[in-house]
């Protein structure tokens, strides 16, 4: 009888500390994440150079270096986030002097600053292109989002899949976690119930996932751009770089540069 007493009371025991662990679970509300972005160099460029049209000067020049940049580069970000608010802001390293040319181009990336309010739905991002500073200033991205049974372990939490259509046609995969409540990722792609932690974009050739995750107390970047830039809606820095750009570059190219720099 003492027996079965003794072992009723640690079942009741070990069920009460689960009940109290299930209701006292910590969902993190600030905190730095380190993200891992690879870009696939080589297929990168074969999609651009296809792109070009073939009397563009250009065109030569990349293919030359499709021969010798390597596979991938990888690039680091930083996303700090408060409650509804986030930061990314890329990690600077030393890459290949050939990597290097193509970020100075904004091939491989914009290396933008992003902020971004969800609860205000706004969206602020800040680059460099051909010497000159852009800040684009807007709502949110639209995303239609499908989420799926499929799971995988990210930087130590476990993480569903979603698939998701933006920027009109625009086909991303994204694994989030609801352990970490804010809806956000390391881009302007939102709006599933958790941060992402891993983001591939089959279209621009490149995948990013998180490799650190710390809850601290961040450096939230709200105030970014210069004060002499002028903010534009991502339909307005469309028509104004479309109108330069497009004595040199035809529709598919264009295209791509422009989704590259709004995600």
């Amino acid at each position: 009888m003492k027996r079965y007493l003794y072992i009723l009371m640690v079942t009741i025991l070990c069920a009460g500390v689960q009940m109290a662990h299930a209701q006292y679970a910590y969902f993190p509300q600030e905190g730095t994440i380190i993200y891992d972005k690879t870009v696939h160099v080589k297929n990168l460029l074969k999609r651009h150079i296809s792109a070009l049209k073939d009397d563009d000067w250009s065109k030569k020049y990349y293919e030359e270096i499709l021969g010798r940049v390597n596979e991938t580069a990888v690039l680091k970000k930083k996303l700090s986030f408060r409650g509804n608010e986030i930061s990314l802001e890329p990690i600077k390293g030393t890459y290949d002097p050939m990597v290097t040319n193509l970020l100075n181009s904004g091939l491989l990336d914009y290396q933008s600053t992003l902020y971004q309010d969800l609860s205000k739905s706004v969206s602020k991002m800040s680059f460099d292109l051909g010497g000159s500073s852009i800040l684009i200033q807007d709502s949110l991205l639209n995303v239609k989002w499908k989420i799926t049974n499929e799971y995988r372990n990210i930087a130590g939490y476990d993480c569903r899949r979603a698939n998701g259509v933006t920027l009109d046609s625009v086909y991303v995969v994204a694994f989030f976690t609801d352990q970490i409540p804010t809806s956000a990722g390391p881009g302007t792609v939102h709006g599933l119930p958790g941060m992402i932690l891993g983001l591939v974009v089959p279209q621009q050739h490149f995948n990013i996932y998180a490799t650190k995750v710390e809850f601290d107390i961040p450096t939230l970047k709200t105030d970014i751009g210069k004060k002499k830039d002028t903010p534009m809606t991502r339909k307005d820095t469309q028509e104004k770089l479309k109108d330069v750009l497009a004595r040199w570059m035809g529709e598919k190219q264009l295209n791509l540069l422009f989704t590259a720099m709004f995600l």
